[in-house]
């Protein structure tokens, strides 16, 4: 399997590996972070250093703000949405998974969509969105 083909549960490869890695418990697992940096309080993305987000509903996992684990989510043309990726119920970051996010072992398999909504799972919540601006391809995130 490629990095942007996906296997019969619809994950890529870089996403089975996140995957594979939080189930053995290393959530430390830092994953397309060379596109993004930290910078008091915001977490600056190069959005063309994320293949994944060249097509409208491509997710990114970028990094860190603070220790707040966060994806990016394509959503239109030049739209992009941050999204805390802790699991409103369990606390754990979720993966991505399809077209949305899951919240793997040692959380309770809350489903979320791919803007962050509650489809499913003990969550009482979806996902937090966090503060986005975009401006000549970089996405700067703020809590």
């Amino acid at each position: 399997m490629t990095d942007d083909t996906t296997d019969a549960l619809g994950l890529t490869r870089r996403q089975a590996l996140v995957a594979a890695a939080a189930l053995c418990g290393f959530g430390a697992v830092a994953v397309g972070t060379a596109g993004a940096a930290q910078a008091s309080g915001s977490l600056r993305v190069q959005l063309s250093q994320y293949p994944e987000l060249k097509k409208v509903g491509g997710i990114a996992l970028v990094g860190d703000l603070g220790s707040t684990p966060v994806a990016v989510v394509r959503t239109g043309t030049n739209k992009y949405i941050a999204l805390n990726r802790r699991c409103p119920h369990a606390g754990v970051a979720v993966t991505p998974r399809g077209r949305g996010f899951v919240c793997l072992p040692p959380g309770h398999g809350s489903v979320f969509t791919d803007t962050g909504a509650k489809v499913s799972g003990l969550t009482p919540t979806g996902l937090r969105k966090l503060k986005a601006t975009l401006s000549r391809g970089v996405l700067t995130i703020t809590g």
